[in-house]
């Protein structure tokens, strides 16, 4: 991988270490318990996300935990205005507490919106959250959304290893062995100073492979890059950072930046810098993290959504997930988006359906 110089983005963050003391994230913000066990549930999340919202989001009421997003569909042909749950990456699940469905009934009388839409991890209460909904007359409609992926490690390190298929447990144990060759040596990052340095490779080398790969990273725009600044600053403050170098050869390999909360934990960056790439860094530093993270008393491990190989060959626990869409009756674009639903999917995902669904 070929390395570019990161540049800083217009009137950027002030680095970690030389924050003042005046200008540092508000204690309240920095809470170390999430709502629902997401690192997106975060009070100190919301705070940042609330200050630096990026640019390709046309939002046009924000309130104290839901939002109005207007959103383009057909082509760009039809606007509609979705309201969800405030967060950076709706794609982890979120939780609809009881204040957010109050939120959402004061929206209802306030603001115009279509529809409202959470991604939600499936299980019982999902049943409970419908009634309560459709009761007053919200039209609710569940689709199916990608899995999520979790480390079990609650039983230790060599009962997750015997519970993998013999090929995942072969072909872990061999990448592991044929990088001791080169002494890999996973290293935390916690030093202000540090965590500066280490951000700036991180965003770096993540710019770089998603614009090969996909032809584009969000990093790239300079209010996602402030942002990332601001809501590491609030978690190295409470202690939940966890920001990992994996060094082969003495050189890194590989940067990861994740979120420790109480026995769990959550991984959310991971990238590669391309250097002996065919000795597998990835999987070597999962491995080694697992091993470390096993005797920390780390008794999940969250990979979180996207179907990647390597997520799909070490998980032993996959967390089902619904898209759950409640429709404003007063609106006609959201009844007829409701109809557009029911033809895609081809049927709501009935009570059955989530019982079935129950991690």
């Amino acid at each position: 991988m070929t390395h570019e110089t990161l540049s800083q983005p217009a009137n950027p963050t002030q680095p970690i270490a030389s924050q003042p003391e005046g200008q540092r994230v508000d204690p309240q913000f920095v809470n170390p318990q999430p709502e629902n066990g997401s690192p997106f549930e975060m009070p100190s999340f919301h705070q940042c996300w609330w200050r630096y919202l990026s640019p390709r989001f046309d939002i046009p009421v924000k309130g104290q935990a839901l939002l109005i997003h207007r959103k383009k569909v057909a082509r760009g042909l039809l606007t509609l205005k979705e309201a969800r749950i405030s967060g950076w990456n709706t794609a982890w699940h979120q939780a609809l507490s009881d204040d957010r469905i109050r939120e959402l009934h004061l929206l209802k009388q306030t603001s115009a919106w279509d529809y409202f839409r959470v991604r939600m991890q499936a299980g019982q209460d999902l049943s409970q959250i419908t009634e309560r909904l459709t009761a007053p007359g919200f039209p609710c409609w569940l689709a199916p959304a990608p899995f999520q992926y979790s480390i079990d490690l609650s039983q230790g390190l060599e009962t997750y290893l015997k519970g993998l298929s013999h090929n995942s447990r072969k072909s872990l144990k061999k990448k592991t062995r044929l990088a001791q060759a080169l002494k890999p040596t996973l290293v935390t990052v916690s030093e202000a100073k540090a965590v500066d340095q280490f951000l700036e490779e991180l965003i770096q080398h993540h710019i770089h492979y998603w614009d090969q790969k996909a032809g584009y990273s969000y990093l790239n725009q300079a209010e996602e890059k402030r942002f990332l600044y601001e809501w590491v600053l609030a978690l190295h403050q409470s202690g939940h950072l966890v920001l990992e170098r994996l060094l082969m050869d003495e050189q890194t390999v590989n940067l990861s930046l994740g979120v420790r909360s109480d026995n769990t934990f959550y991984w959310l960056f991971t990238v590669n810098t391309g250097l002996f790439s065919n000795y597998a860094p990835g999987i070597v530093g999962l491995y080694l993290r697992l091993e470390a993270y096993a005797q920390q008393n780390i008794q999940q491990f969250h990979m979180g959504p996207g179907d990647y190989f390597y997520k799909i060959q070490s998980a032993n626990l996959t967390l089902p997930c619904v898209d759950l869409y409640i429709i404003n009756p007063n609106s006609w674009k959201g009844l007829l988006y409701h109809q557009w639903l029911k033809r895609k999917h081809g049927g709501n995902i009935n009570r059955e359906n989530i019982q079935d669904l129950s991690p």
